[in-house]
């Protein structure tokens, strides 16, 4: 059997015996219709807090934690989003790549993500 593993920013075509495979695709699940309104929406009215706005004030230190390569997570989507959310001075936000114990990322690949 040929099978196309996702690898890296491809993929990579093996052969492996059809008796020992066995092949399980995930189920399909529609995005949501309106990303970018789903997440203002999410900041606005939180489950069992206030809104962040009522949270912080122009002059707030802000710590944005954002996942690294290894996760897909559409950090170039959100973080825009949140930023303009916040609409505050972009010298009291700090971004975090948050790596555990995975190697630093590039500076391309944060380019990417970000």
């Amino acid at each position: 059997m040929k099978v196309n593993l996702a690898y890296g920013s491809g993929h990579l075509p093996i052969e492996v015996p059809d008796d020992r495979t066995t092949v399980i695709e995930p189920a399909h699940i529609d995005g949501l219709a309106d990303e970018k309104a789903a997440v203002l929406d999410t900041l606005q009215k939180p489950i069992g807090s206030q809104p962040l706005l009522e949270h912080i004030s122009p002059d707030t230190k802000i710590c944005i934690a954002f996942t690294d390569i290894t996760r897909a997570t559409p950090n170039d989507r959100i973080i825009p989003w949140l930023l303009e959310h916040l609409g505050g001075p972009n010298d009291n936000i700090t971004l975090l790549n948050q790596l555990g114990t995975h190697r630093p990322n590039t500076r391309e690949e944060l380019e990417t993500m970000l």
